[in-house]
């Protein structure tokens, strides 16, 4: 067959015997030949839109199975080496060409496919003004030959994948806005470079300390990361309706943007307007949680009028960071995991979306637009599926796929192997983005805290799972979380407890640990990897190019370079079995077998071929690449596990090159046809090889590669293999540059330990924290030098001491003086939930909305028996009521409960003939996200009232001083609640507690039901020099059942409840507490029964010492304003 035009029939022979499905469109034909594989492309002129049926993707289909595969018409059975599946949305991927291919083969997937077009369906005869293409499926219901009969051979098969991969993803697309930043199905580019995108989720808000951002994202970009997520807190930022803060303290965005650059990272901005993240309404505005706000997230009009200032003031910062002004803002999401379930174009989500684009555009963002996919739930908002409107730029999938259990170290680690599948049916003129992917997970109340869930600690979880991902094609991903912090205040949701440490790879201390080493190894591996943001799916499966079904593999490819990318596995994940194996190498040389790779327990590899560094390139190599560097001589960088066998060739090297080895590795070489193949067992420690042309290859064992460093001497985020300095040995090593034979080192360190530094040859001295240090120059032209550690320095902790205290609940006395309180009179309410009884009792109706509340009931006669009364306050909250001044009951609070009903009984307690006054203190957990019905709109406090006789006469309440007014808009909306010690001003330094009584402090505590609280002064004189993480930690006697809050200068920086845990260490940062210098300390404690409650300790603690040039001992003044009077109106 040597051409096809208008015409001549296409599968003529077919569609007489048996059933055709004729595709019919406009286009222009022309007809290529490649390689005996003869296809029609047209230029169409309206894009075809297909509709598919929504089948859930399987998980794995199945060994060896070949590229393209679809989740939406899965294959029945297994596929062959050379079967492909082509799902015919992605047939019109690229949008200035469309590709229709015609092939053969024995195919029962296509059986009974129903294929549509934008134009017309169904038989038509041959030689119509319209071009067609026919599926024909013959009698036996299999595909028979289409034009020309072909039958495969493997390398036409490989040579048909490369070719497809090729059209379908190769034209890089723009939002029509800029150029800057545009994308194609391969990956991000960012003037015109791909970029792996490395991000890092980081939440400002929960670290109020401006300062200290830096010290943060300074450890992110040494670990690897180019980008941070940051989510934008609109409840954080609003304390009032059209009331907007973005300059006090830890608000200030623009000095967060600023870090960022400085820090050398790309922006993620994620400003909502809802965020989720865990916090309070999930990041809605709460003075929202009225019911003001309208219909959330959906195109109602009065939700549209609420959010819209908000974006508009978020968006301007937005795009006057973008990278298209020198900022470093590159991509804006829209909204959260909201989820597109009707893909029509009036659906109220659609419009949502439609209006959040037009207001970002109004505010003059043009960067790309993303969204991220609440896992595989529903098809969201891509450009490449039923496009209705509303779809962003580069669409993304989130997935959290541990399964981890923090009881059961066995449980979990089955990742995920379809996402390749997923991307490639939704999302495949786009690069395969996870927006948001398992860096740890949340603990609730009355779970696990933390440091205790050694499941989530394990760096095998980074080593396994980021490498899986990196087999699937996905070239952004970004790690939720990568620093958690604290939810200080009351900017936690329900679902958890102060600490947001999240098992990230950071600490909530700020602290390194294993986890965050490990994931550092991919992030400087892939940063300089140019070839792996270009690539197709070779093939994978259980088997596929290993001797063993033990291990699966996944194979990529780059299409132009020939490099060639393997993440090999155990093929059940979870296994802690350890295999060894060949495994087959296709490289520009020819297919070669190498032995002797091994996955030690839960453990992956990511294996290259004619892999380029520098002026070099490897032909293979089964030791993991770290990095490699450019310097006066090219130098890659290898690590292994120790006892691991390495092979690697070189390519296009000289067959005489020698070599010396420094060392305890054991080193060997053999040259076969030309090649030299280098074998060695990986020593302990750092091992290197210097070649004679001068290239340097270091071995590094896994522990040392984890204190290997990479520091860029550059500000971009794309870090050149040219600027950059190797780094071993420190704690941290935050940067780094060359002047005058000199190399500049900042960093930590917490051991006495060698630092190495590679810098090039002209190099002679090292300058570590600004003091140089006495240098040797090593035979491969590195320099080391000894630094010091801290195990020899120390800090002194005070004990608390000196206390004072005061009752905190004086209100439960029935002649306490109400008189300026709020009196509840609401009939009526603008909440979804409608109140029990009246008058209408939701806290947020008043005005008060974060922190805990207190109500006074009064009622006249001695005949009423009970109260039924109806709280909420969010998971594990917990209230009390006093009748008279009696405790008549409450409820400690359940973790699985946000309200309860509770009747309590009037038997113990003296009623009054009049005036009675009941007294109720409701605590206060957060508002609900919309994973919960109604969301932030869920009323708090107390939703209805009433007597055995019938209703109360009158009801106040009082909850924060001032209530949306933010009295102290330095520490924000969410610091204070209502307990009277809050109202007045108790917690803040400055206040006078001179007249309190002198007391033991808490571990004297209450006899009794009550509020106590209580305030000691201390000083702290830590070496100017050290970061020393301190904390807070308490501890109280078994069965017992009080809730406990502390405030360090003014900041309300923990809550414990003893009864249902689990957090009872609270980390503190500097700029909080005062390094050195005065500190105020102020503790509430609630006693929920008439036992009483005491602690049994209170101490300051200390999580680690790292000599640092960093400064974290600054002047805080202007974060932690004093008590200034004029509090007492709102007691």
């Amino acid at each position: 067959m040597n051409g096809i035009g208008k015409g001549v029939s296409v599968g003529e022979e077919h569609a007489r015997t048996g059933l055709c499905r004729h595709i019919s469109y406009t286009g222009i034909p022309a007809i290529t030949r490649v390689a005996g594989i003869i296809a029609i492309i047209t230029v169409p002129i309206a894009p075809p839109r297909f509709v598919t049926p929504q089948t859930p993707p399987p998980q794995d289909l199945g060994a060896r199975s070949a590229d393209f595969l679809s989740p939406v018409d899965p294959p029945s059975s297994r596929l062959g080496l050379t079967d492909i599946y082509i799902p015919l949305n992605i047939l019109s991927a690229v949008r200035t060409w469309s590709i229709e291919l015609l092939i053969a083969g024995n195919w029962n997937i296509l059986r009974g496919m129903q294929v549509g077009w934008a134009g017309e369906v169904g038989l038509r005869p041959v030689g119509s003004d319209r071009r067609e293409l026919s599926l024909c499926l013959g009698e036996d219901g299999k595909l028979g030959a289409i034009g020309l009969l072909f039958r495969w051979k493997m390398h036409l098969f490989k040579l048909f994948v490369g070719l497809f991969a090729l059209l379908w993803t190769a034209h890089a697309t723009d939002n029509g806005l800029q150029k800057i930043v545009e994308w194609d199905g391969y990956s991000l580019m960012i003037n015109g470079k791909r970029e792996f995108i490395y991000s890092a989720e980081f939440h400002y808000q929960r670290m109020p300390v401006p300062e200290i951002w830096l010290d943060i994202l300074q450890k992110l970009k040494a670990n690897g990361f180019n980008t941070v997520s940051l989510y934008f807190f609109w409840s954080y930022h609003s304390a009032s309706r059209d009331v907007y803060d973005f300059e006090t303290s830890g608000k200030n965005v623009q000095r967060l943007l600023d870090y960022c650059k400085e820090a050398g990272l790309y922006v993620i901005a994620r400003s909502g307007p809802y965020i989720n993240a865990e916090t309070n309404g999930g990041g809605f505005a709460l003075w929202g949680s009225d019911g003001s706000m309208g219909s959330l997230r959906t195109s109602d009009e009065t939700y549209h009028q609420a959010w819209l200032p908000w974006v508009a003031k978020m968006g301007k910062i937005i795009a006057d960071n973008e990278i298209t002004k020198g900022g470093p803002v590159i991509l804006n999401q829209l909204e959260n995991e909201l989820q597109e379930t009707s893909h029509v174009a009036t659906a109220s989500a659609v419009v949502y979306m439609e209006q959040l684009k037009a207001a970002f555009l109004d505010a003059g963002v043009t960067v790309p637009s993303s969204h991220n996919e609440k896992g595989q739930r529903s098809m969201s908002w891509s450009t490449d599926y039923e496009d209705v409107g509303g779809s962003v730029n580069v669409y993304g999938l989130d997935s959290y796929p541990g399964g981890t259990s923090c009881t059961n170290i066995n449980s979990g680690y089955n990742v995920v192997r379809n996402y390749y599948q997923w991307f490639s049916n939704y999302s495949y003129t786009q690069p395969s983005y996870v927006p948001e992917f398992e860096g740890g997970w949340f603990s609730p109340w009355g779970g696990t805290f933390y440091d205790d869930c050694l499941a989530e600690h394990s760096p095998e979880f980074a080593d396994i799972y980021y490498k899986n991902n990196v087999g699937q094609r996905i070239t952004m991903q970004s790690l939720y979380m990568t620093w958690g912090g604290t939810n200080w205040g009351h900017s936690a949701a329900p679902v958890v407890y102060t600490s947001y440490d999240y098992s990230a790879p950071l600490r909530e201390t700020r602290q390194q640990w294993d986890k965050l080493y490990q994931t550092k190894l991919l992030g400087l591996f892939t940063r300089v990897s140019k070839d792996l943001l270009k690539t197709y799916m070779v093939g994978n499966g259980t088997g596929w190019s290993v001797s063993t079904d033990a291990i699966w593999t996944w194979q990529l490819a780059n299409p132009d370079t020939k490099a060639g990318f393997y993440v090999v596995q155990h093929a059940a994940t979870n296994s802690r079995n350890n295999e060894t194996f060949s495994i087959d190498l296709t490289t520009t040389k020819g297919n070669v077998t190498v032995p002797n790779v091994s996955l030690t327990g839960r453990q992956s590899k990511l294996i290259v071929t004619d892999y380029t560094f520098g002026k070099h390139a490897l032909l293979y190599s089964t030791a993991e690449v770290l990095t490699y560097g450019v310097f006066d001589v090219d130098v890659l960088v290898f690590y292994l596990r120790e006892g691991d066998i390495g092979h690697f060739a070189f390519k296009g090297m000289p067959a005489h090159l020698t070599y010396k080895v420094y060392g305890k590795s054991k080193f060997s070489s053999a040259t076969t046809d030309g090649t030299t193949a280098y074998t060695y067992t990986q020593g302990p420690g750092t091992s290197v090889v210097k070649f004679s042309d001068g290239t340097i290859v270091y071995l590094l064992e896994l522990w040392t590669a984890w204190q290997f460093w990479a520091p860029s001497t550059s500000k971009n985020p794309t870090v050149e293999a040219d600027k950059q300095v190797f780094v071993i040995g420190p704690y941290l090593a935050r940067s780094a540059y060359v002047q005058h034979g000199d190399v500049f080192v900042s960093g930590d360190s917490n051991s006495t330990t060698t630092l190495e530094v590679y810098a090039g040859s002209s190099v002679r001295n090292i300058v570590w924290n600004g003091k140089r240090l006495p240098t040797t120059k090593t035979a491969w032209g590195s320099v080391t030098a000894k630094i010091a550690g801290t195990e020899h320095r120390h800090i002194s902790l005070p004990e608390f001491k000196n206390w004072r205290s005061a009752d905190s609940l004086p209100e439960i006395n029935p002649d306490y003086d109400d008189s300026k309180w709020v009196v509840c009179d609401k009939q009526t309410t603008l909440s979804p939930v409608a109140p029990t009884t009246l008058p209408v009792l939701f806290a947020s109706d008043y005005g008060f909305y974060a922190g805990a509340k207190v109500y006074r009931g009064y009622f006249d006669g001695t005949s009423a028996t009970f109260v039924n009364l109806t709280t909420s306050g969010g998971f594990a909250f917990g209230f009390n009521a006093w009748l008279n001044g009696k405790l008549i009951g409450g409820h400690g609070g359940d973790p699985a409960q946000s309200t309860l009903i509770s009747q309590l009984s009037f038997a113990n307690a003296t009623l009054r003939a009049t005036n009675n006054v009941l007294v109720v203190l409701v605590d206060y957990h957060g508002h609900d996200e919309t994973s919960t019905a109604k969301g932030v709109e869920n009323p708090r406090g107390i939703l209805g009232a009433s007597l055995s006789t019938g209703p109360f006469k009158t009801w106040k309440i009082q909850g924060n001083a001032g209530g949306p007014a933010n009295i102290d808009p330095v520490r924000g909306p969410m610091n204070e609640g209502g307990l009277y010690a809050e109202r007045l001003g108790w917690h803040l330094p400055g206040f006078d507690v001179s007249k309190w009584s002198r007391s033991e402090g808490p571990t004297t505590g209450l006899s009794k039901s009550g509020v106590q609280f209580y305030a000691t002064a201390f000083r702290l004189a830590i070496d100017a020099d050290l970061d020393a993480p301190l904390g807070i930690e308490f501890s109280a006697p078994a069965g017992t059942v009080a809730r406990l809050m502390f405030w360090i200068n003014g900041y309300q920086f923990g809550k414990a409840v003893f009864h249902i845990g689990p957090q009872l260490r609270f980390p503190v940062p500097p700029g909080i507490i005062n390094n050195r210098g005065e500190n105020t300390l102020t503790i509430s404690l609630w006693a929920q029964t008439d036992e009483g409650a005491r602690v049994s300790e209170v101490k300051l603690i200390n999580y680690g010492l790292y000599q640092t040039d960093f400064e974290f001992n600054a002047d805080w003044k202007y974060l932690q304003p004093k008590y200034v009077g004029g509090r007492e109106k709102y007691a």
